[in-house]
């Protein structure tokens, strides 16, 4: 075999053992094969599996934008990047966006619909609980998406249930949705980030002040614009997704300071890079950017029953007044795309 050949071999086993597909009995049985020895194949684990491999534990460290020392923890009002954050750090939904922008499920592991999308069924996973320890039942989960549509709700998320008819429950671990129309977006739409499962009493209603949720940590210390620190909710329903022991929000809404911090090791990550500088960021020692396409798209809505955009040729001078192009080369610094058949972008959900 050429060195070549045994290289790709080496980091074929090594990926599949760290993903658990490969046994460590495989990996050296192919290290041997490829002409190691056997201190040279037990090096190879240790070194190229063992230390790669992710560990549970530890405390991660983030440094977050926009956070406000007028945030809350009312979910219906949760509108700044560090809240929204919060919220999926330690609350549960129905349903999820997946890493590859699929429908997944969270507190929902199953849903199915009628023949017109007019009433839906979500079996609720089983054994799930709250931080307090209460468990969490078909009641919580209609309380907590009624409590967005109250008469006097405030909530953001109000406009997204307009359409519900009536949510009942069906049994301790299913509810039933009932629309006035066909809806096949509904689980999708119940991944919102308002819309969290908090836990409830008797008479219908949702505790949000505690702050007390379903999700992978829990608050031990929560300082509006200022910090937040969490620990690992040890019975979090999804075993495994909670790999640290605790997580802190130091609010960072400077651009250059949360570099700094990420930089100096004060933190282990931040939420946002200033694009301008991002460039000389990614040569910094230890430091890898992670570039996930977002759904954020800018667009320059015209009214076209109203004056001056009543004209389609004012509509179309302000089309080609202006040069997308540039705009994604020296404002973007090339990081978007331009949108031609839609404005959303691809990583938005069909």
């Amino acid at each position: 075999m050429s060195d070549k050949h045994d290289d790709a071999l080496i980091a074929g086993l090594a990926a599949g053992a760290r993903t658990g597909r490969v046994s460590r009995r495989t990996f050296m049985e192919g290290a041997l094969a490829a002409g190691f020895g056997v201190a040279g194949a037990a090096s190879l684990w240790s070194t190229r599996v063992d230390a790669a491999t992710p560990k549970q534990g530890g405390v991660l460290r983030v440094g977050m934008h926009d956070g406000n020392t007028g945030d809350s923890l009312d979910p219906g009002t949760t509108e700044s990047v560090y809240m929204i954050q919060l919220n999926h750090a330690v609350r549960s939904y129905l349903t999820e966006i997946t890493e590859k922008n699929a429908l997944g499920p969270d507190m929902a592991i199953a849903w199915s619909a009628s023949a017109d999308a007019t009433e839906w069924r979500f079996e609720l996973a089983k054994g799930a609980a709250f931080h307090n320890g209460k468990a969490f039942v078909a009641a919580d989960a209609v309380a907590s998406l009624n409590y967005h549509r109250g008469e006097d709700s405030k909530s953001a998320a109000k406009a997204l249930l307009t359409d519900v008819e009536d949510i009942r429950t069906d049994g301790e671990h299913a509810i039933v949705i009932k629309m006035k129309s066909g809806n096949a977006d509904l689980p999708y739409l119940l991944s919102d980030y308002h819309l969290v499962m908090l836990p409830a009493d008797a008479s219908g209603q949702v505790d949000w002040q505690s702050g007390v949720g379903a999700g992978p940590y829990k608050i031990v210390h929560h300082d509006p614009g200022v910090s937040s620190e969490f620990v690992r909710h040890d019975g979090y329903h999804r075993d495994g997704l909670a790999h640290f022991a605790g997580v802190k929000f130091t609010s960072l809404n400077d651009p250059n300071a949360r570099q700094t911090a990420l930089v100096t090791g004060e933190v282990d990550v931040i939420s946002d890079v200033d694009l301008k500088t991002v460039g000389l960021l990614a040569r910094a020692p230890g430091v890898e950017i992670d570039n996930v396409p977002s759904g954020t798209h800018l667009t320059l809505p015209m009214f076209c029953d109203t004056a001056p955009f009543d004209d389609v040729n004012v509509r179309l001078a302000m089309k080609f007044a202006i040069d997308r192009e540039a705009i994604l080369e020296k404002i973007l610094y090339g990081y978007g795309s331009l949108g031609n058949d839609t404005p959303i972008g691809p990583s938005t959900p069909d």
